[in-house]
């Protein structure tokens, strides 16, 4: 099945359900049958933990992660995740890396993004740090060959600086995109 989750407003650092740092750990916990996930135009803000994936294909791009104390992806058992167009602002940790099981591409450079063009027909957009850690090179072109006959060749993510104000304009409760 190809899904996605877009124009949500995720603010957790609520009183409810909360870890140790007072805030939601998984804001978005992916797991199911090998299916093919996009998840576009999020508002993700006040979190401790972030997008897990197990067993997907997952396409995470034009997200706006603002303030997320721990960490905003994490590669699972078995999945395929392609991060591109993201703005992380103030994210401690903006990616744990594969060492449980999962593939990354996570564009960084010109050179990535021009890689995807043999793959997805398209050049990835890079993902902008504001006071945020940094990511290892993870550019694993299985999750490319893996995400190539589904709808993510077909889209055009948008630039990266445009982002952080796009999202916050049209992301949350009564906004209907």
């Amino acid at each position: 099945a190809t899904v996605g989750t877009a124009f949500t407003n995720l603010r957790q650092d609520i009183d409810r359900l909360t870890f140790m740092t007072g805030q939601h750990y998984w804001f978005l916990l992916i797991a199911g049958e090998a299916d093919t996930i996009t998840v576009m135009n999020n508002h993700i803000y006040h979190t401790s933990g972030g997008i897990s994936g197990y067993n997907q294909q997952i396409h995470i791009v034009n997200n706006y992660y603002d303030t997320v104390g721990g960490h905003a992806i994490d590669a699972a058992v078995s999945s395929h995740i392609l991060v591109e167009g993201n703005y992380f602002k103030s994210v401690t940790t903006p990616d744990t890396g594969t060492a449980s099981g999962g593939a990354e591409y996570f564009v960084q450079t010109v050179a990535d993004a021009t890689t995807c063009a043999t793959y997805l027909g398209r050049y990835c957009e890079w993902n902008r740090f504001e006071s945020s850690g940094t990511v290892a090179s993870r550019l694993d072109t299985g999750v490319l060959s893996a995400l190539a006959q589904s709808a993510v060749n077909n889209l055009t993510p948008m630039g990266v600086a445009d982002v952080p104000t796009y999202v916050v304009a049209n992301a949350g409760v009564g906004k209907v995109n």
